[in-house]
């Protein structure tokens, strides 16, 4: 069974290294525990050993100056990474051979970095599905170790159609290693497929084969692999081949979300509501579904910017995005659309007894029962309005258009209200542009 901890346990004597990583684990919210020695390191084992994820681990204490503290370790099922000050062939044969996550010889500051992105990815990876595909039982169990080892949730098939029956189950692979030779559909077949479906960003893909050579190599690859590696091969290669696949998925997404979401906020982004809006939309337009759009507004902002500063402004706005976010499905898109506007876009918001109004008369309710703390003795109490329509008009900018003209009403009419779009009231309230 996998450690469920969260602490990492550093076991180095040196004050400038340990507190180097320490320092940097730390930055990754993740609690750290230092050791100087292998007895203090048990001591520690002893009374929090299920709290530990990972072990740093300096082979050469001094009370322990063989790399005793590794079986230490071990004992406790906590997998470790090892610090060393060399390597020599016969050490490098001894520690491979044992279920560690990696080795790092102690030569600068690169390779205590590497130490740091080789812990963020174990906790990253507890987060990550992979999908191992071979026809051979004992194959499938080899990967699905080394994989476990380094925290991913490993998930079975033994062939190609039954690999894309998982895959359509579990959406959110993010790597798929595969045999080339299998029955019903094999690793080539089965790579154009899923690339037909999913991009190298989103799904890495790393073929396996003891035949064929270079050519099977080609195959892989043009069929949609984003890498390739021939059996025998050592257990580091398949990491790091492994490790810098999903380093770039990873990249890619948070580019994605950079382009997608609001730095200040954390909800999405006015470019992202219309991109996945328009498809919701066009859905609801199709099939006939209800689709509701709001615009959210806070009610006096410039007050609060005014009379408490922008620091405080910013507060509110993340206070009040997450009220939003804790209220909302994850199935709806909230976006921040202005400085203090908002826009929410929900399919079959009125469900049972409870209208769209019961649900956002329920949001303005939560947000000003909710006070913002700027100090020990002082809190704000925010209100907002909202504007809403569920009639679908030609196109979503339209639809939003219509909420942003109800909202209008809302505040014209006296704010922390709901109101609802009509049509000519609105017409009527919405200010001149000439």
């Amino acid at each position: 069974m996998k450690p469920q901890g969260t602490k990492v346990l550093i076991v180095e004597d040196s004050r400038s290294i340990s507190g180097l990583l320490s320092s940097s684990i730390t930055k990754l919210n993740l609690d750290v525990i230092l050791a100087s020695s292998m007895a203090e390191a048990e001591h520690y084992l002893e009374q929090q050993g299920s709290e530990f994820f990972v072990a740093l681990l300096d082979l050469n204490l001094p009370d322990a100056p063989d790399g005793e503290v590794v079986e230490c370790v071990l004992a406790y099922g906590i997998p470790p990474i090892i610090l060393t000050g060399s390597l020599s062939d016969n050490l490098h044969d001894e520690m491979t051979e044992k279920p560690i996550i990696d080795y790092v010889v102690k030569r600068n500051i690169n390779e205590i970095e590497y130490v740091i992105d080789m812990v963020r990815r174990l906790r990253d990876n507890r987060l990550c599905k992979a999908l191992v595909v071979d026809d051979s039982k004992s194959s499938r169990l080899m990967l699905r170790s080394l994989l476990e080892r380094h925290y991913f949730n490993v998930l079975e098939a033994s062939d190609g159609v039954e690999a894309l029956a998982t895959l359509e189950v579990h959406n959110d692979i993010q790597l798929i290693i595969v045999d080339y030779n299998m029955p019903n559909m094999d690793g080539i077949e089965l790579t154009a497929k899923v690339r037909s479906q999913y991009s190298r960003n989103e799904i890495a893909i790393i073929g396996i084969s003891a035949s064929g050579g270079g050519t099977t190599t080609v195959k892989f690859l043009k069929a949609g692999a984003n890498d390739f590696i021939t059996r025998p091969f050592l257990h580091e290669e398949l990491y790091c081949r492994i490790n810098q696949n999903i380093d770039a998925i990873r990249s890619f997404e948070h580019l994605k979300n950079a382009a997608n979401k609001d730095f200040l906020t954390g909800l999405h982004n006015r470019k992202y509501l219309f991109d996945a809006g328009s498809k919701l939309f066009e859905n609801a337009c199709r099939e006939n579904i209800s689709l509701m759009a709001a615009m959210i507004d806070i009610d006096h902002f410039k007050e609060i910017n005014d009379n408490h500063g922008h620091q405080i402004g910013d507060r509110a706005l993340q206070h009040i995005a997450s009220k939003l976010k804790q209220l909302l499905r994850g199935t709806d898109i909230i976006a921040r659309v202005g400085g203090e506007e908002f826009c929410l876009l929900c399919v079959n918001a009125g469900s049972g007894a409870t209208s769209e109004r019961d649900l956002l008369a329920n949001l303005c309710d939560v947000v000003q029962y909710s006070p913002l703390d700027v100090n020990d003795f002082l809190s704000i109490t925010l209100t907002i309005s909202i504007g809403y329509t569920t009639e679908i008009p030609d196109t979503l900018e339209e639809m939003v258009n219509n909420a942003d003209a109800a909202l209008y009403r809302a505040k014209q009419s006296g704010r922390n209200k709901v109101v609802w779009h009509d049509p000519l009231a609105d017409d009527e309230s919405r200010p001149s542009s000439a």
